[in-house]
């Protein structure tokens, strides 16, 4: 068998899809292609599809990741682009397909692009709350109780624009043990400013390994 790896984008209204509504649409979508797909043994078989990190509902990304195993260990990743290509519909757009590098289990870090509709007013307040060495979210531990986490040491890096709007581009820790979503930390800014934010969208743009490596 040979594994595969797509990288695509997630845009548009397709942010209102969630994880699981898109794993089913790719195994219908790849079901009209002739990509030779390995499908697991038993009862009930299906197309082995492995997705690196979920991307939460309502959010954009322009760096997706999605596993497949293939029966033919000669079909070229070349063409298998070419036929997600043919099938693929709007706002959802194949970057390029490859050989795994890392394991998914090695994504350590992802960068946001947040971009706020407000003329730039919460620009220095943004500043000022990312600044700060005492970060805290509250967020469900497994035992569904929710407590009071610091996330200062999980951000790393950002940065800030004022071109009409506030931009903030920033680098969070990501993966299966840590994790954590923007919107978190957007909720606890909020709080932090003890006022209601103006609407915003959220677009992944990269995801990386603990030493920074862009995830292939």
């Amino acid at each position: 068998m040979k594994n595969v790896r797509v990288f695509y984008r997630k845009k548009s209204l397709l942010k209102f899809v969630s994880h699981l509504d898109m794993n089913r649409f790719m195994v219908r979508m790849l079901r009209q292609t002739n990509i030779p797909l390995w499908y697991t043994e038993g009862f009930n078989s299906h197309a082995y599809i492995n997705f690196a990190l979920p991307l939460s509902l309502g959010f954009e990304s322009d760096y997706e990741v999605m596993d497949l195993k293939l029966t033919d260990d000669n079909y070229s990743t070349l063409t298998v682009t070419k036929e997600l290509k043919g099938v693929m519909p709007k706002f959802l757009e194949i970057i390029k397909t490859e050989e795994p590098v890392f394991k998914t289990g090695s994504i350590a870090f992802a960068k946001f692009e947040i971009n706020f509709e407000d003329n730039g007013k919460l620009y220095n307040s943004l500043k000022e709350f990312l600044g700060s060495n005492n970060i805290s979210v509250l967020k469900k531990n497994k035992k569904g109780i929710e407590k009071e986490f610091s996330i200062s040491d999980k951000i790393n890096g950002f940065e800030l624009t004022n071109n009409g709007n506030t931009v903030l581009k920033i680098i969070l820790a990501a993966g299966s043990t840590n994790n954590v979503n923007p919107a978190l930390l957007l909720t606890a800014f909020a709080q932090h400013v003890k006022c209601e934010l103006p609407f915003y969208s959220v677009n992944r743009t990269m995801l990386y390994t603990e030493n920074m490596e862009e995830f292939k």
